[in-house]
């Protein structure tokens, strides 16, 4: 009881909009496996169709910048809040227009992942800015573990529940799994909305908006243009991966949720532990353990036998993947406050640079993906891609951090 409540009162160290955004954050928290795992899964559900699994998250990958622009522009007119709410609203209708019209063509599913992207750019171009705004330096750490903490937390036990109700629902005969992913596309939306609604009470800062797109850059903002291309290369293919690997080789949704609860439950405890005694020169060695740790797990995904194999990696690469975030971004941040000129007219310009890098990293990953299974199979290329694209990040930031303190 004693350590809850010092834990608390740590937590209240943190300020009061700082809090609120959190607040924003754990309710879109509780949304989201159905607006990442359980969509793509729906859609293997519906097609089982790699392609069409794969289009969906290019159409993301692909429309995610251009909400970040067109963000910008509005953001001259519209308070940041409104906006906020706005990403969330065109997310939360994304999701219902696919589960519930499906799609007749890779098009369709394209479309659809537009959508969401075009949605999303506009949620996390606003999110990232009033986490940059209202995080501090001296803070940043602990607010990152700690909205992880209760991302994953909420995660833990939605997508345990989630994936068991569409399982069981079908096996007693009380609804078909569509009908469950109609209702849970609904439910979606309204806490989508209400956590758009939380900031919209707030009065958050709105950005002053200069420049959205700059060409010439300083030297150290070239390196986070770089790191951000890296980061992009090995994340691209986790936003569906891990859970075709599991449909296709484990089982069904029941499965599914199960394997990534295991997976959060270790998340939690462990982005906690960072958070709470991690220190500013501990960044450099956790990331490239972390990296190293996928690279050895993705190492075993192609040399044991199934399921084991599928079981180590799915449970293990996430968590090795939240703690290279974990390291990466506070250093991302700190660059872009000392790039920041004191009128701060030029921040949300790093904001778009940095998320418009990060996409093509995401894309040139599935391209990747798409090229060993061209030259190989479907099956051979799910299982060599892990291990390709993160030897490629390890040897990316490898040169790019070489000489770097951090």
């Amino acid at each position: 009881m004693n350590i809850i409540l010092r834990e608390w009162n740590h937590y209240q160290t943190l300020p009061l909009k700082s809090r609120l955004l959190m607040t924003s954050f754990a309710l879109r928290s509780i949304a989201s496996p159905l607006l990442s795992l359980f969509i793509n899964s729906f859609i293997w559900r519906s097609t089982s169709s790699l392609p069409d699994v794969v289009i969906y998250n290019v159409g993301f990958f692909m429309f995610l910048p251009l909400g970040f622009y067109i963000n910008g522009l509005l953001l001259k007119k519209i308070k940041i809040a409104k906006l906020y709410l706005v990403g969330l609203i065109v997310s939360a209708v994304s999701i219902v227009v696919t589960v519930f019209f499906s799609g007749n063509s890779v098009w369709d599913f394209f479309a659809y992942g537009g959508v969401y992207g075009f949605g999303a750019g506009i949620y996390w171009a606003n999110r990232n800015f009033l986490s940059f705004q209202e995080a501090k330096s001296q803070h940043r750490n602990y607010f990152y573990s700690i909205a992880s903490l209760l991302n994953s937390l909420i995660s833990l036990i939605v997508t345990f529940l989630v994936g068991w109700l569409i399982v069981l629902g079908e096996g007693g005969g009380l609804y078909t799994p569509t009908t469950a992913y109609w209702i849970l596309s609904v439910f979606a939306m309204v806490v989508l909305i209400y956590s758009g609604v939380v900031v919209l009470k707030t009065d958050y800062a709105t950005p002053k908006i200069n420049k959205i797109i700059q060409f010439h850059i300083s030297p150290k903002w070239n390196k986070v243009r770089f790191i951000s291309f890296a980061m992009g290369i090995l994340e691209g293919i986790g936003f569906f991966l891990p859970t075709l690997l599991i449909l296709f080789y484990l089982g069904e949704e029941g499965v599914l949720g199960t394997i990534s609860t295991i997976v959060t439950l270790f998340v939690v405890v462990i982005t906690y532990l960072y958070g709470r005694l991690a220190k500013h020169n501990h960044r450099k060695p956790v990331y490239f353990v972390s990296l190293s740790s996928y690279i050895i797990f993705s190492a075993l995904l192609l040399l044991l036998e199934h399921p084991l194999n599928i079981l180590i990696f799915v449970l293990f690469s996430g968590i090795t993947t939240i703690f290279q975030w974990l390291t990466i971004e506070p250093l991302l941040l700190d660059i872009m406050d000392d790039e920041s000129n004191e009128g701060q007219d030029n921040q949300y310009m790093f904001v778009f640079d940095k998320e418009l890098f990060l996409n093509i990293g995401r894309i040139s990953s599935v391209l990747i993906l798409f090229f060993i299974i061209q030259i190989t199979s479907r099956e051979t290329g799910l299982l060599v891609a892990p291990l390709a694209v993160g030897i490629f990040q390890l040897l990316l930031m490898v040169y790019i951090l070489r000489k770097s303190k951090f």
